[in-house]
């Protein structure tokens, strides 16, 4: 029986300790899966400034690399502008010793022109200037070419044929005959006469009327007949006039013209 006292003295003391043990054990266990989860839940903005450091470092490399390629170029520059003073010094040396000027007509011309005794953009300059000269060649010819063309608010500037103009003339007032004496008038001055009839509605003011694209007609009719006012041909006129492009309204402003 002393035996076994002993015994569950030694096993209920190393069941503590092993109790013990446990606890540390699983304190230190819940510590880890603590820092474990905090530092997956800090994933998104380790993952920012990583991204963020590489951006940083790319653009800086890009930067550099700008510089590089930007000193290159300026050496390139430099050494193709100094192979090209010498050649052109050995060029003038070369016409000193054949006794010929250092320079030809060409190559002062462009001096004078450019400032640019190695010739660097001459070319350009010149193109842009045989470019300007034709602009403005085209632009002075289309004007011209509108001037003395005409247009239709400014009236035909070529001569038209009055044979080739039908002309209708109808009566806008309640004086009769007065279309008939019109139509006299129209077919005296060489128009081919078309319709001689009424107005649908009466006029104070005489007037010539067009079809669409027979504008430059009408003016020249109006200033045969002195009449002021010309405009594009109506429907209810249009019904009236048959198949000319033109036609003349005559308007109470005329009634006593019309004898005449």
């Amino acid at each position: 029986m002393d035996l076994i006292d002993e015994i569950g003295d030694f096993a209920g003391l190393a069941a503590f300790i092993g109790l013990g043990i446990l606890a540390l054990l699983f304190f230190a266990q819940s510590r880890d899966l603590r820092r474990l989860r905090e530092w997956a839940g800090a994933a998104p903005e380790r993952d920012a400034e990583l991204t963020e450091a590489t951006a940083g470092i790319a653009e800086k490399r890009s930067e550099e690399l700008q510089r590089i390629q930007e000193e290159q170029r300026r050496r390139e520059e430099a050494v193709a502008a100094e192979r090209a003073a010498k050649d052109l010094r050995e060029k003038r040396r070369d016409r000193r010793e054949r006794g010929l000027p250092e320079q030809t007509r060409w190559e002062r011309l462009r001096d004078r022109v450019t400032g640019d005794p190695t010739g660097d953009g001459f070319g350009r300059r010149v193109a842009v200037i045989i470019i300007a000269i034709v602009v403005i060649s085209v632009g002075v010819a289309a004007v011209a070419t509108d001037f003395f063309s005409g247009s239709e608010d400014g009236g035909s500037k070529s001569v038209l044929d009055p044979a080739s103009i039908q002309v209708a003339v109808l009566n806008g007032t309640d004086v009769e005959g007065l279309a008939g004496r019109f139509g006299d008038q129209i077919d005296e001055r060489g128009y081919s006469l078309g319709a001689i009839t009424n107005s649908p509605t009466t006029f104070e003011q005489s007037v010539v009327m067009f079809r669409p694209g027979f504008k430059p007609e009408a003016q020249h009719v109006a200033r045969e007949l002195s009449i002021n006012e010309v405009r594009a041909m109506g429907d209810a006129i249009a019904a009236v006039s048959a198949s000319a492009k033109v036609a003349v309204i005559v308007g109470e402003d005329k009634t006593a013209a019309g004898a005449g």
